[in-house]
């Protein structure tokens, strides 16, 4: 397959376009968290239905990253079809209140919003999310990745704006109906949120998460 390389006159014509930022802002934000999550130790926090969900014993943040390895009955493109159908998110994704498609920015990448329900008194949590889709075939395999843009809308009052988002999904289907998912999550959710509602998020979000998903599947 012959590859396309488009040279700019000036790069720096190419970083000033406000497009083109924001490309170059989300490859930086998806690296940076991918070197980390490599780096992780990662510390078991539940295991049920094929489903294990580890949190990061990294203290340098406000929230611990989460991992989930889950062995699912599905194909690649049944999941390409719930995952990208971010309206039908409070479906499936844990605590999910809101989630609309903002603009579908090409056949591979899409804009969305969506807002996190968390209990009284703590202030719901929103972000505008770009999403990167890549699939391979010859390897029946599928990346996908995602990272915030805290400022894509306006912020809405009495919610907290996410500023740091970033995660990945790396999937690979045997082509007989199993998949294998690893899934990864880095989040910083801003200001205060008590230790219980923080200890919810590291294994029950996730897991319920992706149970609902192993049901969605299956539909």
């Amino acid at each position: 397959m012959a590859r396309i390389i488009c040279i700019a006159a000036n790069p720096i014509d190419l970083i000033k376009s406000p497009v083109m930022l924001r490309v170059f802002l989300f490859i930086a934000v998806i690296s940076s968290a991918n070197a980390a999550f490599s780096q992780t130790e990662w510390e078991l926090t539940k295991e049920k239905n094929g489903i294990k969900v580890f949190a990061s014993k990294e203290s340098s943040s406000n929230f611990r990253s989460i991992k989930v390895e889950a062995v699912l009955t599905g194909t690649l493109q049944k999941l390409l079809t719930v995952i990208t159908d971010v309206n039908n998110a409070k479906n499936w994704v844990f605590s999910t209140k809101e989630s609309y498609l903002i603009k579908k920015i090409n056949p591979n990448e899409i804009l969305y919003y969506t807002e996190t329900s968390l209990p009284w008194p703590v202030s719901n949590r929103d972000v505008p999310i770009r999403m990167r889709i890549d699939a391979d075939g010859a390897t029946n395999s599928l990346k996908i990745t995602a990272a915030g843009e805290p400022n894509a809308v306006a912020a809405k009052k009495g919610i907290v704006r996410i500023q740091t988002f970033a995660s990945s999904w790396n999937v690979r289907s045997d082509g007989k109906n199993r998949l294998y998912i690893t899934y990864f999550l880095k989040m910083d959710p801003g200001g205060s949120i008590p230790a219980s509602i923080t200890n919810m998020f590291i294994s029950k979000g996730p897991y319920e998460t992706f149970y609902n998903l192993s049901n969605m599947l299956k539909l």
